[in-house]
Order: structure tokens, then C-alpha cells, then sequence
């Protein structure tokens, strides 16, 4: 999907690993400055209007082969390393999609969107300003200790719920280093959340990051 980045250029974009804290901070950044939020995690479902309600086929190969019923096989009968590439597949496809749901939002005021399919080489073309953009890891005892919190990955609809959990797990700290990397490699800004900040601290960091955009100097290149 071709955007030209002016369309976008009132979208602040916060990225990062799952369970690093992207929807508080930007639940806070929107309370602070009265801006719009878009949470990618509302959007990663069957139902409308999810994602993977709305997928084409034709253009969307990767998601439509991925979205199947079997449990077992998309969690027990595989390994992390395969979670991770069909999530590398599917994550332009979806991404397509939150560009049609975020282009149909008004643009203003600006607009916060967060999720882990954010990924720096998906959202880096797209910027007017390296202001626009952050991503959050966190630290694989943040993830964990976080994970427990939850109650995430119970996984009782499988065969091996200890397995699928695993390879959860496992996935999502492959994630955690795969979009460092990638955030190293294109040299955008990221913060590791390793559980030494509070709530507050990480929004102020954040917002300390866009603040030209925030103050409203942001234009079209």
C-alpha cells in the first residue's frame, strides 16, 4: 500500500515488543495531550472490524494461510522459530490494514497508535520527523515477571498447554530481539523497559522524544 508520509505525518507512532508497556504509555501520552489513540491489539482479531476479518486472499496470502482454527497447530505443533516467520509474514499484510484504519480516523487532534506489529522498517518510510516514532522493549525478566501478571498463555483449547506456552513465550522474546535489531540497524529510537522506571517516567521519556511533534512542528519533506 503506497502512502505518501504527509498523509501521515499527525500519527505518532510507538512500537516495541509485547508486554513492554505500549498501550499504558500511550493511553497516558493521549490523557496528557489530548490526542486520538489507536491500539493495534483492538484490531488483531476475527471479528469486524479485525483484521482478520477483513482479509483478501489475494492480498493478504500470508494472513489467509495462517488463519485456521487447529490450535495445536498453530501453537503446540511448531516451534518458535516458526511463530516468529509466519509473524514476519503476516505483520506487512496487517500493517496494510492499520494504515486503511488510521487513514480513515480525522486527523485531528493527532493521533497516538501503538502495537508490536509497529515495526521500525515498516514505519520508517512513513515519517516526516524521527520525532514521530519510539519503540519499547522490555527485558526478558520484565516479559516474564509481566506474563505471570496476566495470566497470559494459558492455552487450555490445546493438546499441551505447557508447550504452547513455551513456544509463546519463546516467540515473543525472539520478537523482543529481532525489533532491537531492526531498530539498531535503522538507527530509530527504542528504550528498554528492564522495570527500573515508573509508569510516568517512561510516558515523560516518550514524550520528551516527540515533543516537536507535539508542539505541532511537524511538515511534509
Amino acid at each position: 500500500m503506497e502512502i505518501d508520509k504527509g498523509a501521515l505525518r499527525h500519527v505518532l507512532w510507538i512500537g516495541g515488543a509485547t508486554d513492554s508497556g505500549k498501550t499504558s504509555v500511550a493511553r497516558a501520552l493521549a490523557e496528557r495531550f489530548g490526542l486520538q489513540t489507536y491500539h493495534y491489539d483492538l484490531f488483531d482479531r476475527e471479528t469486524p472490524p479485525g483484521h482478520w476479518s477483513r482479509i483478501d486472499p489475494k492480498q493478504h496470502p500470508h494472513m489467509y494461510a495462517t488463519n485456521v482454527a487447529d490450535r495445536d497447530w498453530m501453537w503446540v505443533d511448531t516451534t518458535p522459530e516458526v511463530l516468529v516467520q509466519r509473524w514476519r509474514d503476516t505483520v506487512p499484510e496487517r500493517f496494510g490494514l492499520t494504515l486503511q484504519d488510521l487513514l480513515a480516523m480525522p486527523p485531528h487532534p493527532p493521533i497516538v497508535a501503538e502495537g508490536y506489529g509497529i515495526t521500525p522498517s515498516l514505519v520508517a518510510p512513513l515519517l516526516s520527523t524521527p520525532h514521530q516514532a519510539i519503540w519499547l522493549i522490555s527485558t526478558e525478566e520484565v516479559k516474564r515477571h509481566i506474563y505471570v501478571q496476566r495470566g497470559k498463555g494459558r492455552f487450555i483449547d490445546t493438546r499441551d498447554p505447557e508447550r504452547a506456552r513455551a513456544n509463546h513465550m519463546a516467540r515473543d522474546l525472539l520478537l523482543a530481539d529481532l525489533i532491537r535489531t531492526e531498530a539498531m540497524s535503522l538507527d530509530m529510537p527504542f528504550i528498554d523497559i528492564d522495570g527500573s522506571q515508573s509508569l510516568e517516567e517512561v510516558t515523560d521519556t516518550v514524550a520528551a522524544h516527540m515533543a516537536p511533534v507535539l508542539r505541532g512542528g511537524v511538515s511534509a519533506n
